[in-house]
């Protein structure tokens, strides 16, 4: 085994053992790889037998044979973490995420699971998520290069509300405020959550730590829940889901009881046409005729909820 391999056989390993490393392709990790080490380095692979192909559709996967060494020195590795982050920082997105993953690993991670879960990322995405193995990994985390990046950015961030203040009512950013309140990031299963799987938060996400605004939120968090206008907004969108509550169940019941009627009435009416009461047969056929109208008013109910519901959003 070639000694030179140590390195990017480190790497390599960091990123096909992480969760979010799990069934990335080649043509997704090629820009880093090539970026860390060169294009040269697949050669060197598959002369090594450590990969049996590097073809863009194909997964990375390292082939497991017994003498392979991926331990390298914590030298080593800083250097290998310096040049990373001299790739990542291209991307406003991950020079962002890198300072919120500083200041609160948990709420990254519950980022980056979010990103990583979105059906719609393209190529492109991928090519940008091919990171998360290596920004999640504890050494990484636990790095000089990574403390001695962000510690600059971090203690110059102050809360500046002019930049905010725009977000507020934006019912994704509200979304965002009660979760960093209550904590709910801390809840693996919370990111497969459906409101946080929706476009308008996906990319509203996206564009707030992009320009480091939430970076300056997790820094100044109390005074960010404190500030007035914040807290305004978490009371009209308190109160919009409560009426949003009351709205729902009282649709939910008149569907229920519109069903009811037309199962009662279809019944009814099916007795009516039985040779013993031929005489009922005409108020059985007005029964059917009822019961058929009322099949038509449950979608008219569900649309009617709909519409409430959205008045109720564009009241807030």
């Amino acid at each position: 085994m070639d000694e030179d391999l140590g390195k990017p056989l480190y790497f390599l390993y960091a990123v096909e053992r992480s969760p979010y490393g799990f069934n990335l392709k080649w043509k997704h990790i090629k820009p880093l790889i090539s970026y860390m080490f060169g294009d040269d380095i697949y050669k060197e692979f598959l002369d090594n037998k450590i990969i049996s192909t590097y073809s863009d559709e194909n997964i990375l996967e390292i082939i497991n044979i017994p003498n392979i060494r991926y331990n390298i020195s914590d030298d080593d590795k800083e250097t290998l973490f310096n040049k990373f982050i001299g790739y990542a920082v291209k991307s406003s997105l991950l020079n962002g995420l890198l300072k919120v993953m500083y200041l609160d690993r948990k709420i990254a991670q519950f980022i980056m699971d979010i990103l990583n879960q979105d059906e719609k990322k393209t190529d492109s995405d991928f090519i940008i998520y091919s990171t998360f193995p290596i920004i999640n990994s504890s050494d990484f985390y636990y790095s000089n290069a990574f403390a001695d990046y962000c510690k600059p950015y971090i203690e110059e961030f102050t809360l500046n509300m002019d930049q905010i203040r725009p977000y507020l009512g934006q019912e994704w950013f509200t979304h965002l405020i009660i979760i960093l309140r209550d904590g709910s990031f801390n809840n693996d299963s919370f990111s497969k959550a459906v409101e946080n799987n929706e476009d308008a938060f996906i990319s509203g996400l996206k564009e707030i730590i992009e320009k480091d605004y939430l970076s300056q939120i997790i820094v100044n968090l109390d005074s960010f829940l404190n500030d007035r206008d914040v807290n305004s907004s978490l009371l009209r969108y308190a109160s919009r889901s409560v009426r949003e509550k009351k709205v729902k169940r009282f649709y939910d019941w008149l569907s229920i009881a519109n069903d009811i009627m037309v199962g009662l009435e279809f019944v009814v009416g099916s007795i009516f046409f039985l040779p013993s009461e031929s005489k009922y047969s005409t108020l059985g056929v007005y029964l059917f005729i009822i019961g058929s109208t009322q099949l038509l008013i449950r979608p008219m109910i569900n649309i009617a909820r709909r519409v409430h519901i959205l008045i109720l959003h564009k009241e807030h």
